[in-house]
């Protein structure tokens, strides 16, 4: 089975290719042409090697057209930067690599998604969040990574259409070395870190436990047209993720609890005085923005039942584990 694997030099692609290559696929992996494959966490001369920029059309397009790719893993996307950046390295992105694939051929598609393009909004406080909840119906409130990773599946779902079996995977919080989202801070001030909703679960998935499920996505019969959430088992709260991170050494910091209750009228009161008094003319960071505030922060529960029950996937590193390897790779993020 040969897969084409984007995003392979990444936080994630990287482990995907890895794993790609113990499951015996025929790897091939887009990189960009800058990329020194000298540096690569896997193994390049096991791996075909395609160097092409997403951006823009170009020989790469016909490359992979001419590969014979049964599988794509699409993982290339923005996580950052303005609605401009990130609507041409995901959006764009993908509509170019989309009219490059061969869909005669194409056999599946494994789209990573995430967790952002949820509605926050509407559902209570302490409510399920699964497959089955509704997809975020106001994204220009909320922030440009919302906006595009919304904006690419769409696009994804339209030029696939029945042709090709399409798998949606949707990750919470990736963590691992490298990544600890702030140790579970909502914001630090010096010898402090305020913990935004501490007894909120934190929905975590660690990059290992998240990369198996891909290559779960890549075999499983019966996933094929399904969308599946992954999140690890026994979610931490963001108070217990901080006080875990802190045991092993990760910040000295001393965490001050701030509840939702607290985080979510003063977001109210400054969306209601932006509304009123000044024309809707602030643009409120993450912390403040109420929309934003509830994607991040609004006590939630989360599951993993689906992916469990379709890939067969069982998270292999607990949140114990996980923490290890942050501390291990000495990871301050």
């Amino acid at each position: 089975m040969k897969v084409l694997i984007t995003g392979s030099t990444g936080f994630l692609g990287s482990r995907v290719v890895d794993l790609g290559l113990r499951a015996g696929w025929d790897v091939v992996a887009l990189v960009r042409p800058s990329t020194d494959l000298a540096a690569v966490p896997w193994d390049s001369e096991k791996v075909d090697i395609i160097r092409g920029d997403l951006r823009q059309p170009g020989p790469w397009g016909d490359q992979i057209a001419a590969a014979g790719i049964d599988v794509v893993v699409h993982l290339a996307a923005a996580t950052s930067g303005d609605i401009g950046d990130q609507v041409v390295n995901t959006l764009v992105s993908t509509e170019n690599l989309l009219a490059a694939l061969d869909h005669d051929r194409l056999r599946r598609f494994v789209h990573i998604s995430t967790f952002s393009v949820y509605d926050y909004s509407s559902p209570r406080p302490g409510s399920l969040l699964d497959e089955e909840s509704r997809i975020e119906p106001l994204p220009a409130r909320r922030d440009p990574y919302t906006q595009t990773k919304r904006a690419q599946e769409a696009a994804v779902r339209q030029a696939l259409g029945d042709r090709t079996e399409l798998v949606i995977l949707r990750p919470g919080a990736i963590y691992g070395p490298g990544a600890s989202w702030d140790h579970g801070a909502a914001v630090t001030l010096g010898r402090f870190a305020l913990i935004f909703s501490p007894q909120a679960e934190l929905r975590l998935c660690h990059v290992d436990n998240c990369a198996a499920a891909v290559v779960e996505a890549v075999r499983s019969p019966e996933a094929a047209g399904e969308v599946v959430n992954l999140v690890d088992d026994d979610l931490p709260t963001h108070a217990e993720f901080f006080a875990m991170c802190r045991d092993r050494g990760m910040t000295s910091r001393i965490g001050v609890p701030v509840p939702w209750v607290a985080v979510d009228t003063v977001a109210r009161l400054l969306a209601l005085l932006d509304r009123t008094r000044l024309g809707g003319a602030i643009k409120l960071p993450e912390l403040l923005a109420h929309r934003r505030q509830q994607a991040r922060w609004k006590p939630m529960r989360y599951t993993n039942q689906r992916a469990k029950d379709l890939l067969g996937w069982r998270p292999e590193r607990s949140i114990s584990e996980g923490i290890s390897t942050l501390a291990d790779a000495g990871s301050n993020r």
